[in-house]
């Protein structure tokens, strides 16, 4: 009977602990929606009941993050500590944490329900002995060729180009219109007219090449000697509303430095 009494013991132990392990199991899980606006760390909105989908995951205590070799620490916009989340063996971070540690802003429209990731804004300087003039691009733009004179930007379907250019003997028109000669070669000529960019005279085009879309201008400078060029080029199948006042953008911050 003592045999039995101590077996019925260890059986009722054993489903206790069992029932402790299901419970802690639980409160790890996490039952319940995760959604974009958690991962922003901003509210869910009204809209959002119609697009969640209920899932189980887990917060993965385990995961250390580090920031250019230094510990780092995922936090809310209220300063409050967020952990990994592991779900189907992938690890799921906070996309506005992550991203303004490394630079990047995040804005949220609640409309379209669309997070867009940018950087701060870039200076591109040309300077001269005669000149300094520079513009501000906006995005995700990343180098690929720097000079003095000629800087180029782009990102995987984008790019601005912004350069100056010394004027030959012929002086500025003739040097534009064999420039405009020579893009008419290879390029369909959608518009063309004269501008201003803030006191400078410009010539604009508007223009297609078999793989982009391009916006430019030539800028007389206010010395005989050079001029300047802005040009802003997006990949033929990612041209749409969104980015076809990408040129204007751009433009509107040309300015003389000296």
């Amino acid at each position: 009977m003592q045999i039995e009494r101590d077996l019925q013991e260890e059986i009722n132990l054993f489903i206790k602990l069992k029932r402790k392990i299901k419970l802690k199991l639980k409160k790890n899980a996490i039952i319940s929606s995760i959604t974009l606006a958690f991962i922003l760390g901003g509210s869910l909105g009204a809209k959002a009941d119609s697009v969640l989908e209920s899932i189980s995951a887990y917060l993965d205590h385990s995961i250390k993050i580090k920031l250019y070799g230094t510990d780092f620490a995922l936090k809310d916009s209220e300063g409050n500590k967020l952990e990994p989340i592991n779900y189907n063996g992938s690890t799921y971070l906070p996309i506005r944490s992550v991203a303004e540690a490394t630079g990047m802003k995040v804005k949220w429209d609640e409309e379209s329900r669309t997070a867009t990731l940018e950087k701060d804004s870039i200076v591109l300087a040309n300077t001269t002995d005669k000149s300094g003039v520079k513009i501000s691009i906006d995005g995700l733009w990343s180098p690929t060729y720097i000079t003095d004179v000629k800087k180029i930007y782009s990102n995987w379907y984008m790019g601005v180009q912004f350069e100056t250019t010394t004027i030959d003997k012929y002086g500025f028109k003739d040097n534009i219109s064999r420039k405009i000669e020579e893009l008419k070669k290879h390029s369909r000529i959608i518009e063309m007219k004269e501008i201003y960019v803030g006191d400078l005279k410009g010539t604009y085009i508007d223009r297609e090449e078999s793989d982009a879309r391009i916006k430019m201008v030539f800028i007389e400078s206010n010395n005989s000697d050079e001029y300047f060029t802005v040009e802003v080029f997006i990949e033929k199948s990612k041209y749409s509303d969104e980015n076809n006042d990408a040129f204007d953008r751009v433009i509107s911050t040309f300015a003389r430095y000296r």
